[in-house]
């Protein structure tokens, strides 16, 4: 009961965090701001949304294959439409309830297979193993293509910490609240998690981590889990930089600035549910450096997230939709 309680109280927190960050990413938009985000979007070439859409879809069906790869040492071989179903779903209901995804897959694919669902969780744990290591590479290669711009950021950071007149902002003032109620958090749970309990918790994250990526040496088909695993990235990087495109102001970002979306983005994307709030204002705050103005730094921030939430919500509810009745004419053949 006390689990429950904590979960809901986690997700209630941190869709309050998204809420918040929403408001604090647009707080200070001027009304020719937002006039200035309403000319941009009606401006927008939104025939591009083909192609992102396309690889949207490309990158979905891509983890599915992929995740049947994970599988086949397993002795599970699952059809690959209802793999694509089961990945929609989770990805679907991620975007209400952080982790519910990985549980929901691995339930629907398991109940249309007719596979034992706690086989499918080593499946999860090694396949978030490589996502982990590949934001890693990620993260690695953005730095290293433009380490003299992530100085400057943190230069900027550390300037805006104060204002003009040399007093504090209230900026920082935010940070360190966020940072003292984390520590106040953490000392109201000490009470109910042992110290030792929650090193051996952090030694079996590291254990399912290390064994994940360690099942890829018994895996049957290598090259096409590689093959999948950067087709996935490539098509994120790609809608990314597709995205750019759409808005004339944006145009002329390249593939540095979409390696910086991509990595930063990513983590975002786990803070809060589906990325809200969390996901933009990085993304905002990311283009920003680029010398894009704040009005279209928001404007496109919102046009990359919508268009792949947009995807997982019709995917998802699409997939709850037909695959009953694609596995019952599959059963009628």
């Amino acid at each position: 009961m006390r689990k429950k309680i904590l979960n809901v109280l986690t997700y209630l927190f941190t869709l309050g965090l998204g809420i918040f960050l929403i408001w604090f990413s647009v707080k200070d938009l001027k009304p020719e701001d937002v006039e200035k985000i309403r000319y941009a979007v009606s401006k927008a070439n939104f025939i591009l949304l083909v192609p992102i859409v396309a690889m949207g879809f490309i990158s979905h069906w891509s983890r599915a294959v992929r995740w049947k790869y994970l599988m086949e040492p397993l002795g599970l071989k699952p059809t690959t439409t209802n793999t694509l179903f089961a990945v929609m779903v989770g990805y679907l209901a991620n975007l209400a309830l952080p982790r519910l995804g990985e549980v929901l897959k691995c339930t629907i694919l398991a109940r249309y297979e007719k596979i034992p669902a706690d086989k499918l969780v080593g499946t999860i744990i090694a396949e978030r193993a490589f996502d982990v290591l590949c934001l890693l590479i990620i993260f690695l290669i953005t730095f290293v293509i433009q380490i003299d711009l992530a100085y400057d950021y943190l230069q900027q950071l550390l300037s805006r910490s104060t204002g003009e007149d040399g007093q504090t902002s209230y900026t920082l003032y935010i940070v360190l609240g966020a940072i003292a109620f984390i520590i106040l958090l953490m000392i109201a749970l000490r009470k109910r998690i042992a110290a030792t309990g929650f090193m051996l918790k952090m030694k079996q994250v590291i254990k399912n981590v290390s064994s994940g990526i360690m099942s890829f040496r018994h895996m049957q088909n290598k090259k096409g889990f590689v093959f999948h695993t950067i087709l996935i990235w490539s098509m994120y990087l790609g809608m990314i930089m597709i995205g750019f495109q759409s808005i004339q102001e944006t145009s002329i970002l390249g593939a540095k600035t979409s390696f910086s979306v991509l990595s930063f983005g990513s983590v975002g994307m786990i803070v809060t549910p589906g990325g809200i709030g969390a996901y933009t204002l990085l993304v905002d705050e990311i283009v920003s450096l680029y010398g894009i103005e704040k009005a279209i730094s928001v404007a496109i921030s919102w046009v990359i997230w919508l268009v792949p939430t947009f995807i997982i919500l019709i995917g998802g509810v699409l997939s709850l939709i037909f695959i009953p009745i694609y596995n019952k004419n599959q059963h009628a053949k």
